[in-house]
């Protein structure tokens, strides 16, 4: 389903779609179809989500999750009051590479995991006109911070867990070159007892990027957003796991939703975790802290 009817039939005909329409509705009412991908900009996400859930239809939702919290928390609510299934598409938990840094955590490895560090730098945003909704704060939610920073919290909450403790942050719009935030310095204290600390720049003169896990007997080095290899740091040894580049980025993800509607796997189908992310992401640009009980 599409709104634009020439990039609606364009699209169907070069991937030999044979069933489409402009009008949402259809997809719905239609018995064939048995899970919707919300792909369109987050500030619809909440509204399609619940038109999903209310004809049964499991949902596959973009990141951000959607604008607001109190969003979120009414998608998560409708989804289980009607029983169907809410799934958020941060893929990259899925992927080997986030996988590998996982077991590489979990092993204790680098012994118990003390702390993080994550440093993102980049350019000032240029406007796309395909995608100039991004840098509106009334259709992104937060510009760069909720479109790709919300792929950066969500890494951390599925490396380290539960954030039942504490997470602050700083956000403001230095460059002022668009109407949203394109600096955040943000910390998160996990139950675990893991702490650390977020630079976003989004307006800076050169791209750096660098996820440093600090345990007490090594570290771990990584890109979130790029394919740079992992690198482990342990006494003398510096050992590098590197992975192949990704076709299609999602598809580990996809495999498991859709393994798990099948009754074959046991994915988290509760949008909980999409959630947490929308909480850090809400108090890091509103510059509050938000402390769990």
């Amino acid at each position: 389903m599409r709104r634009d009817k020439e990039k609606l039939i364009d699209y169907a005909r070069r991937h030999e779609i044979r069933k489409y329409s402009t009008d949402y509705l259809d997809l719905l009412r239609d018995d064939a179809v048995d899970a919707v991908y919300i792909a369109t900009p987050p500030n619809m996400h909440h509204f399609y989500t619940l038109e999903a859930a209310k004809y049964g239809k499991a949902v596959y939702v973009e990141k951000p999750m959607v604008l607001t919290v109190a969003d979120c928390e009414e998608m998560i609510q409708v989804c289980r009051d009607n029983h169907v299934p809410l799934f958020v598409a941060y893929y990259r938990r899925e992927q080997e590479k986030f996988r590998k840094t996982k077991a590489l955590v979990d092993s204790l490895e680098i012994g118990e995991i003390r702390a993080f560090n994550y440093l993102y730098s980049s350019g000032e945003p240029v406007l796309n006109p395909d995608r100039a909704w991004l840098l509106s704060k009334e259709v992104s939610g937060g510009g760069l911070l909720y479109d790709i920073g919300s792929h950066m919290v969500d890494t951390l909450i599925y490396l380290f867990g539960d954030v039942l403790q504490m997470a602050t942050g700083i956000s403001n719009n230095q460059s002022k070159t668009f109407q949203v935030d394109d600096a955040t310095t943000g910390m998160i204290r996990f139950r675990s007892g893991v702490q650390g600390s977020l630079q976003l720049s989004f307006n800076g003169n050169e791209s750096q990027e660098k996820l440093t896990i600090i345990g007490s007997q090594g570290t771990l080095k990584l890109s979130i957003m790029s394919n740079e290899p992992l690198t482990l740091v342990k006494d003398d040894m510096n050992l590098e796991f590197r992975f192949d580049e990704m076709k299609h980025v999602q598809m580990p993800l996809i495999k498991r939703v859709v393994e798990t509607l099948l009754g074959k796997d046991s994915l988290d189908a509760t949008g909980i975790d999409g959630l947490r992310t929308q909480e850090i992401l809400e108090t890091f640009s509103n510059s509050t802290t938000i402390t769990y009980g």
